[in-house]
């Protein structure tokens, strides 16, 4: 079960939509929260938002240093501000601010390993003013974060069905067993496909994934496909689902670019699917 999540904040509206799409797919007080706010994904000129960057954690408390990011995106209403900080203060949500690239590879990346969980919304991707260097960060921080990443839009309210993607490979197992073992609850809610990539090494183990799996749940499908063709015949089955969240440890870097290069274009980007890179 997941207890510390780590959320990528944007500074806008769709930070609260976030929040909110937590609480509703990760029902528990016992979770912890911690709100990232970096540099251009955030807001633009974050180190200029305070006066003395490099003592923001002990010169602020956490609903003042919220306050002045927010502050600074002038299209954010005064309502949603207090709003906001407000549900930041039930939560207890811990606040860290990163400035610089140097900050994010240094603080932020190597802090993920102790979160169970890196939530992202892929609004971020269609941003009005992501740059070169605000796409740089994204992908290096999606890429490097050593923790489960999962992306999905703030409006998701279920995900309905649940792909878990094998080729044989043991990335490709062990992202199987962190989803199980991080999100177990969404098993018992949701339809679940096992897609395996026909390979010498799936074959000799599908069975093994399958007996795992049944631990969890007794009924659900299988779809095969041959490696030549694989990623086109997975993108097919999943437009033909209403809803999904795919489980992949493999196919990560694809994804990332599929989202930052194409945005609005991208497969991955419509709001009922979602994806877990383990």
């Amino acid at each position: 079960m997941i207890r510390n999540m780590l959320i990528l904040m944007d500074g806008t509206p769709k930070a609260e939509g976030l929040l909110d799409c937590s609480l509703r797919l990760f029902r528990s007080e016992e979770n912890h929260y911690q709100g990232a706010f970096v540099e251009g994904i955030s807001t633009r000129n974050l180190n200029q938002v305070f006066d003395t960057p490099e003592l923001i954690a002990n010169q602020y408390t956490r609903s003042e240093i919220i306050e002045k990011i927010l502050h600074a995106n002038i299209e954010n209403s005064t309502e949603f501000i207090e709003r906001f900080i407000h549900k930041c203060d039930e939560l207890e949500l811990k606040t860290k601010v990163y400035l610089s690239p140097q900050d994010v590879d240094l603080n932020l990346i190597n802090q993920s390993i102790y979160s169970d969980l890196f939530l992202v919304g892929k609004e971020i991707f269609t941003k009005e003013n992501i740059d070169k260097y605000s796409f740089s960060t994204i992908k290096a921080l999606l890429r490097n974060t050593r923790c489960p990443v999962l992306l999905l839009s703030c409006e998701v309210e279920k995900f309905n069905n649940i792909v878990l993607l094998f080729d044989g490979s043991k990335r490709s197992f062990e992202a199987i067993k962190l989803f199980m073992y991080l999100m177990a609850d969404q098993v018992a809610e949701n339809r679940i496909l096992l897609n395996v990539v026909v390979t010498e090494e799936s074959s000799g183990q599908e069975k093994h994934v399958i007996d795992y799996l049944k631990n969890y749940k007794q009924h659900f499908s299988i779809h095969r496909v041959y490696p030549e063709n694989y990623y086109r015949e997975l993108l097919t089955l999943l437009a033909g689902l209403e809803g999904f969240l795919l489980v992949s440890g493999v196919n990560k870097d694809e994804i990332i670019d599929d989202m930052l290069l194409n945005k609005q274009g991208s497969f991955f980007m419509s709001p009922n699917r979602s994806v877990f890179l383990g």
